[in-house]
């Protein structure tokens, strides 16, 4: 069964038998992808070089890429996808992965000393955003998207510099980017960041436990009421774990999460996915 989500990468995938194996080819022919591509197949090949407690990351065999276009071969992973996972998994099966998840994050704390970063970077990515969701004319000429740009500015104007870990990161870590299989857990479609944080991989987790984003673009039947359970614990007790032990945490992951929850609304086309997005970031900004 393949997993059928709904994304923005501007990629194609293909599955590609060759003799006795298969491999999973990624390319892209926007010239705007191509380098960030490169990227993200740099950043994949590092993570498969280090060693993760549970955490694997797919090999990549081969780049290819020219000016109009690019392509990575890499392993394919026999798995299950985060639905089919967690609709057949106990509660013992969930703190593994629980376990494994905060091992990765503690794994790239190793690498990534805590650092001050310029408020001006967060202004000036909250300002690339804005900029681009409001350019949508769908956006612009909505008064609530307004609203919470507004209350947003205020938010990111008036932090001091941030004191956050900063060296290395997933960038994207979402259920939809894990592939699940025993209890090894394979991370795919890294992603260069505007600032390579463990933080970010914190807030991405929690955009799917807390904020259900991967069950959003999940498009076939699925026990809601099961995963809902299972995404509560697995929220409350990562953050339990990164609150109880570090205070850049504490401080900087409501203002993170609401910078990742805006980014995401520029590439919104579905207005229940628009109207989603603006309920859960009106709610965050009535936390800050």
């Amino acid at each position: 069964m393949e997993i059928e989500v709904k994304g923005h990468s501007g990629c194609d995938i293909s599955v590609a038998r060759e003799q006795d194996s298969l491999y999973v080819y990624k390319s892209t022919y926007d010239v705007k992808y191509i380098s960030r591509l490169l990227k993200q197949a740099d950043k994949q090949q590092k993570a498969a070089d280090l060693e993760y407690q549970h955490i694997r990351v797919p090999k990549i065999f081969d780049v290819m890429s020219d000016e109009r276009h690019a392509t990575i071969k890499m392993q394919y992973v026999y798995s299950k996808n985060f639905v089919e996972y967690f609709e057949q998994s106990g509660f013992e099966q969930i703190d593994y992965l629980i376990h494994a998840i905060e091992y990765f994050v503690e794994k790239e704390l190793l690498q990534s000393p805590v650092r001050r970063v310029p408020k001006e970077i967060f202004i000036e990515k909250f300002e690339d955003v804005r900029s681009k969701t409001l350019i949508k004319s769908e956006m612009a000429e909505d008064v609530q998207v307004k609203e919470l740009m507004q209350r947003a500015a205020v938010v990111f104007e008036s932090m001091d510099d941030w004191q956050i870990p900063v060296g290395w990161c997933h960038g994207d870590l979402t259920f939809s980017n894990i592939l699940f299989n025993g209890n090894n857990y394979y991370l795919i479609d890294f992603l260069d960041s505007y600032v390579e944080t463990p933080l970010q991989d914190i807030v991405k987790i929690r955009q799917d436990t807390a904020y259900r984003w991967s069950q959003l673009m999940y498009m076939q039947s699925c026990d809601s009421v099961r995963l809902r359970i299972i995404f509560d614990k697995i929220d409350r007790e990562v953050d339990a774990y990164f609150s109880e032990r570090y205070e850049w945490y504490r401080l900087y992951y409501k203002p993170m999460q609401l910078m990742n929850l805006l980014r995401i609304l520029p590439y919104a086309t579905e207005h229940r996915v628009i109207d989603y997005l603006k309920t859960i970031i009106s709610q965050l900004l009535n936390e800050i």
